[in-house]
């Protein structure tokens, strides 16, 4: 970028100023601009970024993820450890400031399937963003206390992208001609490699684990290798904590009554990057 533009002064300014839940916890390098407030500055996108965020192939891999955030949050200069709770605060206000306040938003009717219309305020939402302070432990039945972390960006877009293929090769698996013992296989071996994927996301997001005598593990190693031994309640329970997480920092909920029999219902934005900016 030339310092000596002269049309530098109307480059694109910040649109918004917003709150981190985590306040710049869990980052390997803290965001740099906050202000007195505890506040960060979201640009708009630009023509580029928006052309980024309709190719397929880049939101899939996270490519359009990753320089979305460069481009409109440049102070969060280590995007791929980037807290999840950050993570969906950050699209809204950049959708706020690229495409205005009003979202307008399809739901359907539990009671009668009815599609319903409505147009949200996303400032009410952004006005909803709070600062976590801190995460209470998971206990376990046997007295075991576990400390956990959000799910940060790098590890989302990795468990996406390995969704994605393995979604993927099934498919190729039923529309092709491979025999049954192959499709057997072909199952298995992506049913455990999104195992695998998980649990090296479960055990990344466990910062320590307080055993009932006292004593404190904080070896990602000696973590990784107890995940993988306790029984499945016991990792369902850490997973279910940790992937609850997501759902703090900022309310994403919304009340609907349906325009056909004014059934009374809750619904959420879908912040999925993929349809959330088309």
């Amino acid at each position: 970028m030339s310092e000596n533009n002269p049309l530098k002064q109307y480059f694109r300014k910040p649109g918004i100023w917003i709150k981190l839940p985590s306040q710049g916890q869990y980052y390997d390098n803290k965001p740099s601009d906050f202000n007195d407030m505890g506040e960060i500055a979201v640009y708009p996108m630009t023509a580029k970024d928006e052309l980024l965020m309709k190719n397929a192939d880049a939101l899939l891999n996270g490519t359009a993820i990753t320089q979305l955030l460069n481009s409109c949050v440049p102070s969060i200069t280590s995007v791929d450890t980037m807290p999840a709770i950050d993570l969906d605060a950050v699209l809204l206000a950049i959708r706020r400031c690229t495409y205005g306040e009003d979202l307008d938003i399809e739901t359907q009717c539990p009671e009668c399937s009815t599609r319903n219309e409505s147009v949200l305020n996303l400032n009410h939402f952004i006005a909803s963003i709070a600062i976590i302070d801190k995460f209470d432990p998971i206990t376990l039945d046997d007295g075991i206390k576990v400390f956990i972390k959000p799910v940060n960006v790098k590890q989302l877009l990795n468990l996406n992208w390995v969704q994605y293929e393995q979604v993927r090769n099934i498919q190729q698996a039923e529309q092709g001609n491979m025999d049954e013992k192959e499709k057997v296989n072909l199952l298995q071996k992506s049913y455990n490699t999104l195992t695998n994927q998980n649990l090296l996301i479960i055990g990344a997001c466990i910062d320590t684990v307080l055993l009932p005598d006292g004593v404190t593990v904080t070896d990602s190693t000696n973590i990784k290798e107890w995940v993988e031994q306790i029984s499945q309640p016991e990792f369902k329970k850490i997973e279910n904590g940790i992937m609850s997480l997501a759902q703090k920092g900022m309310k994403k909920t919304f009340n609907v009554t349906c325009q056909n029999c004014s059934h009374g219902y809750e619904s959420s934005i879908d912040l999925n990057p993929t349809t959330f900016f088309v």
